[in-house]
């Protein structure tokens, strides 16, 4: 007996993808913006991302492992 699988229509989604956050905001970042990520100076572990708005005006950042704060 032959397994007989029913072929889809549309699309198929492999993997959805997040879009990153500021750390400093909360606000998502779009792709045309010149964000930044990096990993955190303090314990390296998490990847720290912020918008180009509060990277000029230096607004602090809070490492959510272990609590490093930067500007």
């Amino acid at each position: 007996m032959a397994h007989v699988t029913e072929a889809r229509s549309g699309p198929v989604v492999i993997e959805s993808a997040t879009p990153p956050i500021c750390n400093s905001c909360g606000r998502v970042i779009p792709p045309h913006e010149r964000g930044v990520k990096f990993l955190c100076p303090n314990c390296g572990a998490v990847i720290i991302w912020r918008c180009r708005k509060c990277r000029v005006l230096a607004k602090p950042y809070r490492c959510p492992n272990c609590g490093f704060e930067g500007p």
